[in-house]
């Protein structure tokens, strides 16, 4: 492991996950929802599968798995501080254990959940993972990742918001990562971008639209396309073994 991570994930979920220091139960509850409307409908109609969630916090898409009626959900994290947080909410079935520690036990699951980790990997690291989650799928499984868009705008926000983050990705580049390690059938979109309050989500659509418009015009004018291009500030990766 890098030497700076020892310092950044001793304490990760204070100072990063909850640096705003938000009620806990509140934050499960809003990062859950958004998390089963972004994610749940890709997951098998199998309510039986063995869906594992790597990096899995202090469980934000384990609740809302289970909650879905998912049987079969676990989720393991290296910080003991979120662990602990998954606990005193009533999540269970989450571990501190480090997703090198997680690959050696040498487990088949149907789905493997990584959301907002495979930013803080090398390249090496991130191919490593790869290489291991391949490994570890049934036939048939799947794999989902969310990670930050380059192409997004202000990427910074995202990409450089955490001090972590090593690895950037663009669809084009998922793709490319996804295609060499052997998995088919990939997908990659925008992950979803939405406002709670539904007048303030009425005008950010509009804005939306404005801004992917003349983005757009900008590739033209750039003799580029955009058809391989997302624009939302993060990506979903689905791909299948």
């Amino acid at each position: 492991m890098l030497q700076y991570r020892d310092t950044i994930y001793n304490n990760y979920f204070s100072t990063q996950v909850n640096k705003l220091k938000i009620d806990h139960a509140a934050m499960l509850i809003q990062q859950s929802h958004h998390n089963h409307r972004e994610l749940i409908h890709i997951l098998p109609s199998n309510k039986d599968a063995k869906i594992v969630d790597l990096g899995c916090g202090f469980g934000t898409f384990v609740k809302p798995a289970i909650d879905a009626g998912y049987k079969n959900v676990s989720g393991y994290d290296l910080s003991q501080e979120q662990i602990k947080v998954a606990h005193q909410l009533g999540i269970k079935n989450v571990h501190c254990i480090d997703i090198d520690s997680f690959f050696a036990k040498n487990e088949k699951v149907d789905v493997l959940v990584g959301l907002d980790i495979i930013e803080h990997f090398t390249k090496d690291e991130l191919m490593d993972f790869l290489t291991k989650a391949k490994k570890c799928l049934n036939p048939g499984g799947k794999i989902i990742l969310r990670t930050p868009n380059m192409d997004a705008p202000h990427t910074s926000l995202f990409a450089y918001g955490d001090i972590s983050h090593e690895t950037f990705l663009n669809k084009s580049s998922a793709l490319q990562v996804m295609s060499s390690i052997g998995f088919s059938d990939t997908q990659v979109y925008g992950g979803l971008i939405r406002n709670q309050n539904p007048y303030l989500e009425f005008v950010r659509k509009i804005g939306w639209w404005v801004y992917v418009f003349f983005k757009k015009i900008v590739l033209f004018c750039s003799a580029r396309t955009w058809h391989n291009v997302v624009f939302n500030p993060n990506l979903i990766i689905v791909a299948q073994v």
